[in-house]
């Protein structure tokens, strides 16, 4: 038996594997190109040969992949409802409210215990100090299993037994990051204007605000250099349009900053850093 099975090895999923293994954890992995498991095979994890092997191989699994459809499907394709059954999933995959609630009540009819969360940084802030997660859903399943998850960073937030909790606090903090985003952007452009450089904004802003690292990656012209493309952030940014129409609340603002990631992407630059919304922004808006 492993201590824990991981689904899902792209940049976030190796990130948790790398962590978990690092504390010493016996970890099953899974994920659908077979070869990406080979690097932690070689780091003494063990590769299960199907979704449902790696499941049977702990009592707690943790999906990170790029979207709760594609678990509904790894669950649905592979009958793994028996196997969940007195187990543990934990969702890492990004998602909107109402489907962390979807979620928890497929597998709850298979009695399995659910816990929805939320990563709030980047992949190679993974096991640190100051690495935010955020957890909601079955408090006994969670304090049970929060030894095993402390590995994964030093704030580790349990939210409470609503499952939503975690999907929407991702999804009001990244909102309030891209309002931040924007506001920066301009900024340098009020900057420009009258001939001030745009790092005595920056020196303005705390030694680890965002909107300081955006300015950097305006003065310096690198926008390849990123931890998340503008592609990336444009997804995370449409499910928070699907809660505003789920739950019927205003969307001026996401709607807003959609139509200028449009228009970014639409320039070519969808794969470059989230900061390269500053080149379509420059220009006058046309009435």
């Amino acid at each position: 038996m492993s201590d824990v099975t991981l689904i899902g090895l792209g940049a976030m999923g190796s990130a948790l594997a790398h962590a978990f293994l690092r504390a010493g954890h016996k970890v099953t992995v899974w994920n659908r190109t077979q070869s990406k498991t080979e690097p932690f095979v070689a780091a003494g994890a063990k590769s299960a040969i199907s979704v449902s092997d790696a499941v049977e191989t702990s009592p707690i699994t943790v999906i990170c992949i790029d979207n709760y459809e594609l678990t509904n499907n790894l669950i649905s394709e592979n009958n793994l409802g028996d196997i969940l059954a007195n187990r543990t999933l934990i969702q890492l995959s990004t998602g909107t409210p109402k489907e962390a609630v979807e979620l928890q009540a497929l597998v709850t009819n298979f009695d399995c215990e659910y816990i929805d969360g939320a990563i709030m940084v980047y992949p190679d802030e993974v096991g640190s100090e100051d690495a935010l997660f955020l957890f909601a859903g079955n408090e006994t399943a969670y304090q049970k299993y929060q030894p095993l998850l402390n590995c994964l960073g030093g704030d580790l937030r349990y939210l409470g037994s609503n499952i939503s909790a975690a999907a929407s606090l991702d999804m009001a903090i990244l909102t309030h990051e891209l309002c931040s985003y924007l506001g920066a952007i301009h900024g340098v452009q009020i900057c420009e204007s009258q001939g001030i450089n745009p790092e005595l904004l920056a020196s303005m802003f705390p030694q680890d605000d965002s909107a300081r690292k955006l300015i950097k990656v305006i003065s310096s012209d690198a926008y390849t250099d990123t931890g998340a493309t503008l592609t990336v952030w444009d997804a995370a940014l449409q499910r928070v349009q699907s809660q505003a129409d789920d739950t019927g609340i205003n969307s001026e603002i996401p709607d807003l900053i959609s139509s200028l990631f449009k228009r970014a992407i639409v320039a070519g630059y969808g794969e470059e850093d989230v900061a390269s919304i500053f080149k379509v922004m420059r220009k006058k808006s046309v009435a």
